[in-house]
């Protein structure tokens, strides 16, 4: 009974140890291949180089003063070899000149962008009280104020980026005021 036992034991091991010492063997010159996919070193890089990503390009934009929003329509080319979904941005929106909190944007709907096509993303710009107080002080006369987004964050297909840099746009207020 014993030696069944023990044969059973040596068995199970066996099974075990069997095809993981068959993939080290396999992969002894780059154990990392292992654990990170092949192929996938070559879809970072191509994610990653310079002139792989093109930023939106402005579109139009136009200003509703009753509701306090201003909404901003950037075209958006998907450069890459798969589709996006563009779930979220969101970010704070400071005076460029004064630095003071104008008020907050977000992506209005959810955007599916495929492989190569270009779409337009409308984001709502929302502005305070104390915003369009700030207009009418430190603005007067102007038709467009230079912000700056901070605080963004942009969700992509899941994949949550928060960006470091001030993204600098000009908002138009001629309406505001």
């Amino acid at each position: 009974m014993q030696l069944l036992g023990l044969f059973l034991i040596l068995l199970s091991v066996g099974a075990f140890a069997g095809p993981v010492s068959g993939v080290i063997l396999m992969y002894s010159d780059d154990l990392s291949e292992v654990i990170v996919p092949e192929g996938l070193e070559e879809i970072m890089t191509e994610m990653t180089a310079e002139d792989a990503f093109e930023l939106p390009s402005y579109v139009s934009s136009s200003v509703d003063p009753d509701t306090r929003t201003a909404e901003v329509v950037f075209s958006f080319t998907n450069s890459f070899e798969f589709d996006l979904t563009l779930n979220m941005i969101a970010a704070n929106i400071r005076c460029v000149d004064h630095d003071v909190l104008l008020g907050h944007a977000e992506l209005e709907d959810q955007v599916e962008i495929e492989a190569g096509e270009t779409e337009e993303i409308a984001v709502v710009f929302v502005w305070t009280a104390d915003a369009e107080e700030h207009f009418v002080e430190d603005h007067a006369g102007e038709s467009v104020v230079d912000v700056k987004l901070v605080d963004l964050e942009i969700d992509v297909s899941g994949i949550t980026v928060e960006v470091p840099d001030e993204v600098l746009l000009a908002l138009p207020i001629a309406d505001v005021m």
